[in-house]
Parts: C-alpha cells; structure tokens; sequence
C-alpha cells in the first residue's frame, strides 16, 4: 500500500456489530475535485480543527490526526467536491467522547468511488446540506450529479457553510430554510433537529434506504465547541 492506509470503523444498523476496513489513501481527492480518477475511498470530516481555514478533513486512523485536504498545486484549502452522486445518507448516534449525533453523506465520483462526508448533525454545515438536498428531492431527480461547495464563516466560532450547485444554479428549498431560521432565531433546538431528521428520513427514503451507520472511533482534533453549533 504505497499511500498508506486509513481505518474505516463499520457498525450495520441490522446487528450493530463492527469490523475494520483498510484501504490505501490520497489517491482519490483529484477525482472529486475534477482531477484525474482515483484507486481509494475517503471518510471525511467537516471543520474538525476550528482555528483551521480547512474545511475537509481525512480520517486517518485511531493514532494519527485527521489531515486537512488542500489542493495540490497552490495549497489552499479544498473548497470544491465536484461532478458528485448522493448514493446514502443516514444519522448516526453517539459517536466518539462527545456522544456526538452525525449526519454521514455517502457521495460517489462519475469514475464509481465513494467517499463518506460525516459532520455533527445540527452543525451549519449540515444545516445548508439538507436544506440543498431536500431542494433537490423537491425539483430534481436526486442522482443528478451536483458539485458541493463549502466555506468557512467568519464569526467567533468559524461555522462551516455549504452549498449544492447543479451547472451554475444554486439548489435550495425556501420552506425548510425558513423554518430553520426561524427555529434558531428562537433557540428552539429540538424544532431544529426534528426538522433535520426528518429531511434525512424524506432523502434516505427517496434514495432506497437503510444505508450502513459509519462510526469514527478517533475525534481527537474535534473541538468540542464546534462540533455542535446550536
């Protein structure tokens, strides 16, 4: 494995039992960013380091740190996931130290890989996704391709922001972005998670599910002031 390798822990939602998957790794990151195709799969994890400009960050294992994806030529942050398929999409619960709840986005290149998107289920992040996703179920066929942009804020707490985009137009659903606005405005945290789970309860469906629950043992670089924004 001349990449070296990144542990990927499985738990099936049928009977909660896990195994461990090794796969060779960097190889993949051109494909969906436009480059040229790629031989692994990825699990990536949104704005694990608060004080980073990264915005994707590769799990690489129990003992090593996830690393921040960066173009290869000019060094700056990955911004893009382009020409991508949504295959899955599921919540996983109490994940890692924090107990966390995930939202995992299962994604797959024009080339056939896949790659896993996982980040706490009521992050900003998450928030803009679903909002784009149920846009899309609502004015789309959901296996058309889309690129995922995704930035940093610049507030105290750096939240992640996203966007689909399908050619040059932006796809989001004015009903559900209304009323997570409105759920935040009024600090009504279980109005907003219910919103959530019930936009990836219409998608999952949409797609076919169940998908497999993904769990990241390691979350060592997350902060634990980010990984739950509201």
């Amino acid at each position: 494995m001349p990449f070296g390798v990144m542990y990927i822990h499985y738990i099936t939602m049928e009977n909660n039992t896990s195994m461990t998957v090794v796969n060779p790794t960097n190889t993949l990151l051109a494909e969906f960013t436009g480059g040229t195709s790629g031989e692994v799969e990825m699990m990536i994890g949104i704005g694990l380091v608060k004080d980073s400009d990264a915005i994707f960050f590769q799990y690489l294992g129990e003992e090593q740190q996830p690393q921040a994806l960066v173009q290869p030529t000019s060094g700056k942050p990955l911004t893009r996931l382009s020409n991508v398929v949504l295959t899955g999409i599921s919540i996983a619960e109490d994940i890692g130290e924090f107990k966390s709840t995930k939202l995992n986005l299962y994604l797959q290149s024009s080339q056939g890989r896949t790659i896993m998107l996982t980040s706490g289920l009521k992050t900003i992040w998450s928030q803009c996704v679903l909002t784009s996703l149920i846009g899309m179920y609502n004015s789309y066929d959901l296996q058309t391709p889309f690129s995922l942009d995704s930035w940093k804020g610049n507030s105290k707490m750096r939240p992640c922001f996203a966007a689909v985009r399908i050619g040059q137009t932006k796809v989001s659903d004015q009903v559900m972005y209304d009323a997570l606005t409105d759920a935040r405005a009024d600090r009504d945290n279980e109005r907003t998670e219910q919103l959530l789970r019930d936009s990836v309860a219409t998608i999952n469906k949409a797609l076919g599910g169940p998908v497999e629950e993904v769990a990241v043992s390691d979350e060592a670089a997350v902060d634990p002031a980010a990984a739950e924004l509201f």
